[in-house]
C-alpha cells in the first residue's frame, strides 16, 4: 500500500458516538503514553526477576537491538516526549499508529525481540515514528531535524534507523486492515482504559489556557487604563 493510500485513511479513523474523530492527536499520544508506561514497567519487572536471555542473545540481531540501549533515561515523561513530535514535526495520528504497530512487531521478534525499557525508549520510539512517518507522510522532514525533536544526534538516528530496518527485515508495510486493528485497539484503550480520565485531562488544559487568556487579557486592559 502507497504511503498516500494510507494517509488518506485518516477519514477511516474509529468515531466517536457523536460522529467525530475520536483518536485525535492528544488523544493518540495519551493513550499511546499510557500504553508504553505499562509496557514499559512489565518488561522491566521481567527483566528484574532475572528474563535475560534476549540480552545474553548473540548474532546480528541482537547487536542491533542493543544498539537501542543507550543506559540514558528520559528526562520527561513519555507523553510529553511523544507529544514533541506532534508539535514540532507535524506527526499525524496515523503515524503513531503505524509506529505502535511497528514496535509491537519489534515486540513479537523472537529471541531478538525488541522490547521497550527506560534505557530505550528514547531511542526507540525517536526511530519508530521517523520511520513510520516516512511510510505514511508524503512530506517529511530531514533525519536530522527529527534527531533534534528526539534529543539524538544526526549520525546516530540515521545508525538506528539501518538497525531498525534491518530488525524490521524491511517489512514496514501495513495493509488498511492491519492499520485499522490498531486503531480500534487503541480506541478501546479509550473506551475502557481510562478514555474518560484523558478527555477530562484534555478539558481540563483547554479551560486552564482559555483562563490564561482571559486573565492576560484582564492584565492588558487594567494596564492600559
Amino acid at each position: 500500500m502507497a504511503s498516500s493510500e494510507l494517509a488518506s485513511e485518516m477519514y477511516a479513523l474509529p468515531c466517536g458516538d457523536d460522529g467525530t474523530t475520536a483518536l485525535s492527536t492528544p488523544v493518540v499520544v495519551s493513550v499511546l503514553a499510557s500504553l508504553l508506561e505499562r509496557h514499559i514497567a512489565r518488561n522491566e519487572r521481567e527483566l528484574a526477576a532475572g528474563h535475560r536471555e534476549a540480552a545474553a542473545a548473540e548474532g546480528e540481531a541482537a547487536r542491533r537491538a542493543r544498539a537501542f540501549d543507550s543506559g540514558t533515561v528520559l528526562d520527561m515523561s513519555l507523553r510529553a516526549f511523544l507529544e514533541r513530535f506532534s508539535r514540532y514535526a507535524h506527526v499525524s495520528p496515523q503515524v503513531y499508529v503505524v509506529a505502535y504497530a511497528y514496535l509491537d512487531r519489534l515486540r513479537r521478534g523472537g529471541d531478538a525481540g525488541v522490547r521497550v525499557v527506560s534505557a530505550n525508549a528514547q531511542r526507540l520510539l525517536t526511530t519508530a515514528i521517523l520511520v513510520a512517518s516516512k511510510f505514511v507522510e508524503d512530506r517529511n522532514y530531514k533525519n536530522s531535524y527529527f534527531a533534534a525533536v528526539g534529543g539524538l544526534s544526526a549520525a546516530e538516528l540515521s545508525s538506528l534507523e539501518l538497525d531498525f530496518l534491518f530488525l524490521m527485515q524491511f517489512k514496514l508495510n501495513v495493509s488498511v486492515s492491519v492499520f485499522q486493528s490498531y486503531s480500534r485497539h487503541l480506541q478501546r484503550e479509550v473506551s475502557y482504559g481510562g478514555g474518560d480520565q484523558v478527555e477530562r485531562c484534555l478539558r481540563k488544559a483547554l479551560v486552564s489556557s482559555g483562563e490564561a487568556r482571559a486573565q492576560q487579557r484582564q492584565a492588558a486592559a487594567a494596564a492600559a487604563q
